[in-house]
Protein backbone atom coordinates (compact mmCIF):
# COMPACT_ATOMS: atom_id res chain seq x y z
CA UNK A 1 0.00 0.00 0.00
CA UNK A 2 1.36 3.41 -0.93
CA UNK A 3 -0.84 6.07 0.70
CA UNK A 4 1.76 8.82 1.06
CA UNK A 5 2.16 11.33 -1.75
CA UNK A 6 5.58 11.77 -3.35
CA UNK A 7 7.62 14.76 -2.16
CA UNK A 8 9.49 16.77 -4.79
CA UNK A 9 12.54 18.84 -3.81
CA UNK A 10 15.25 20.28 -6.05
CA UNK A 11 15.29 17.85 -8.98
CA UNK A 12 14.50 14.82 -6.83
CA UNK A 13 11.43 12.94 -5.75
CA UNK A 14 11.06 11.00 -2.49
CA UNK A 15 8.52 8.21 -2.00
CA UNK A 16 7.69 6.04 1.00
CA UNK A 17 5.40 3.10 1.68
CA UNK A 18 4.82 0.69 4.51
CA UNK A 19 4.41 -3.09 4.65
CA UNK A 20 8.08 -3.88 4.05
CA UNK A 21 8.68 -1.32 1.29
CA UNK A 22 10.52 1.58 2.97
CA UNK A 23 11.55 4.62 0.95
CA UNK A 24 13.43 5.69 -2.16
CA UNK A 25 14.71 8.81 -3.85
CA UNK A 26 15.14 9.43 -7.57
CA UNK A 27 16.60 12.23 -9.66
CA UNK A 28 14.19 13.56 -12.27
CA UNK A 29 15.54 15.11 -15.46
CA UNK A 30 14.22 15.73 -18.96
CA UNK A 31 15.95 12.55 -20.12
CA UNK A 32 14.27 10.40 -17.46
CA UNK A 33 14.55 9.30 -13.86
CA UNK A 34 17.45 7.69 -12.04
CA UNK A 35 16.91 5.89 -8.73
CA UNK A 36 19.46 7.30 -6.28
CA UNK A 37 18.72 4.97 -3.40
CA UNK A 38 16.21 2.54 -1.89
CA UNK A 39 16.17 1.74 1.80
CA UNK A 40 13.62 -0.14 3.91
CA UNK A 41 15.00 1.32 7.16
CA UNK A 42 15.10 5.12 6.75
CA UNK A 43 11.34 5.65 6.69
CA UNK A 44 8.35 3.44 5.94
CA UNK A 45 5.13 5.41 6.26
CA UNK A 46 1.71 3.84 5.95
CA UNK A 47 -0.01 6.93 4.54
CA UNK A 48 1.61 10.11 5.87
CA UNK A 49 3.21 12.42 3.32
CA UNK A 50 6.53 13.87 4.51
CA UNK A 51 7.10 17.59 4.95
CA UNK A 52 10.19 19.15 3.33
CA UNK A 53 12.03 21.93 5.18
CA UNK A 54 15.58 23.26 4.73
CA UNK A 55 16.82 20.20 2.85
CA UNK A 56 15.34 17.75 5.34
CA UNK A 57 12.18 15.67 5.50
CA UNK A 58 9.92 15.24 8.52
CA UNK A 59 7.77 12.13 8.52
CA UNK A 60 6.06 9.34 10.41
CA UNK A 61 7.89 6.01 10.40
CA UNK A 62 5.54 3.12 11.05
CA UNK A 63 1.93 2.08 10.75
CA UNK A 64 -1.23 2.85 12.63
CA UNK A 65 -1.98 -0.85 13.07
CA UNK A 66 1.38 -1.74 14.66
CA UNK A 67 3.60 -0.54 17.47
CA UNK A 68 3.53 3.22 18.12
CA UNK A 69 5.08 4.99 15.11
CA UNK A 70 8.07 7.34 15.36
CA UNK A 71 8.32 10.94 14.17
CA UNK A 72 11.58 11.47 12.30
CA UNK A 73 13.68 14.19 10.72
CA UNK A 74 16.20 13.04 8.13
CA UNK A 75 18.34 14.25 5.27
CA UNK A 76 17.09 12.57 2.06
CA UNK A 77 20.40 13.16 0.25
CA UNK A 78 22.84 11.75 2.84
CA UNK A 79 20.16 9.44 4.32
CA UNK A 80 21.22 10.55 7.80
CA UNK A 81 18.52 10.53 10.47
CA UNK A 82 18.87 13.80 12.37
CA UNK A 83 16.50 12.87 15.20
CA UNK A 84 13.74 10.43 16.12
CA UNK A 85 10.87 11.05 18.53
CA UNK A 86 10.17 7.44 19.51
CA UNK A 87 6.62 6.17 20.03
CA UNK A 88 5.14 9.49 18.88
CA UNK A 89 2.13 7.68 17.43
CA UNK A 90 0.64 7.70 13.97
CA UNK A 91 -0.18 11.16 12.63
CA UNK A 92 -0.56 13.40 9.59
CA UNK A 93 1.62 16.46 9.01
CA UNK A 94 1.13 19.91 7.51
CA UNK A 95 3.51 22.85 7.30
CA UNK A 96 2.03 26.26 8.04
CA UNK A 97 3.54 29.58 9.07
CA UNK A 98 6.98 27.87 9.19
CA UNK A 99 5.77 25.36 11.77
CA UNK A 100 4.76 21.71 11.69
CA UNK A 101 1.09 21.14 12.41
CA UNK A 102 0.63 17.50 13.35
CA UNK A 103 -2.68 15.75 13.95
CA UNK A 104 -2.28 12.43 15.72
CA UNK A 105 -4.55 9.50 14.92
CA UNK A 106 -5.73 9.55 18.53
CA UNK A 107 -7.04 13.13 18.17
CA UNK A 108 -4.37 15.54 19.33
CA UNK A 109 -3.05 18.57 17.48
CA UNK A 110 0.66 19.15 18.00
CA UNK A 111 2.47 22.31 16.97
CA UNK A 112 6.23 21.76 16.54
CA UNK A 113 9.15 23.74 15.24
CA UNK A 114 10.65 22.30 12.03
CA UNK A 115 14.00 22.08 13.84
CA UNK A 116 16.49 19.82 12.08
CA UNK A 117 18.62 19.49 15.20
CA UNK A 118 16.04 18.19 17.68
CA UNK A 119 12.33 17.61 18.26
CA UNK A 120 10.86 20.82 19.66
CA UNK A 121 7.18 20.71 20.60
CA UNK A 122 5.54 24.12 20.96
CA UNK A 123 1.97 23.19 21.97
CA UNK A 124 -0.45 20.27 22.18
CA UNK A 125 -4.24 20.03 22.51
CA UNK A 126 -6.94 17.38 22.17
CA UNK A 127 -9.14 18.29 19.18
CA UNK A 128 -10.96 15.04 18.30
CA UNK A 129 -12.81 12.39 20.28
CA UNK A 130 -12.24 9.40 18.00
CA UNK A 131 -9.65 8.26 15.45
CA UNK A 132 -8.50 11.06 13.12
CA UNK A 133 -6.93 9.40 10.06
CA UNK A 134 -7.89 11.86 7.34
CA UNK A 135 -5.36 14.47 6.28
CA UNK A 136 -6.47 17.75 7.85
CA UNK A 137 -7.02 20.79 5.64
CA UNK A 138 -5.84 24.32 6.31
CA UNK A 139 -7.49 27.21 4.48
CA UNK A 140 -7.87 30.92 5.29
CA UNK A 141 -6.61 30.44 8.84
CA UNK A 142 -8.99 27.58 9.56
CA UNK A 143 -8.00 23.99 10.33
CA UNK A 144 -10.49 21.31 9.28
CA UNK A 145 -10.12 17.97 11.05
CA UNK A 146 -12.31 14.92 10.55
CA UNK A 147 -12.40 12.01 12.96
CA UNK A 148 -14.60 8.93 12.57
CA UNK A 149 -17.69 10.86 13.72
CA UNK A 150 -17.31 14.59 13.19
CA UNK A 151 -15.81 17.26 10.96
CA UNK A 152 -14.50 20.13 13.06
CA UNK A 153 -13.24 23.59 12.10
CA UNK A 154 -10.76 25.51 14.26
CA UNK A 155 -9.95 29.20 13.77
CA UNK A 156 -6.15 29.51 13.80
CA UNK A 157 -5.60 32.96 12.36
CA UNK A 158 -4.32 35.75 14.54
CA UNK A 159 -6.94 38.21 15.78
CA UNK A 160 -7.06 41.50 13.86
CA UNK A 161 -5.72 44.45 15.84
Amino acid sequence: MNGASPVVFDNQVFVTASYGIGSAAARIEASGAEVLWRDPDILASQYTTCIAHEGHLFGIDGRQDGPAADLKCFDPVSRETRWTERSFGYATLLKADDKLLIVTADGEAVLAAPDTGRYRELARARIADTTARALPALADGRLYVRDTRTLRCFELSRPQE
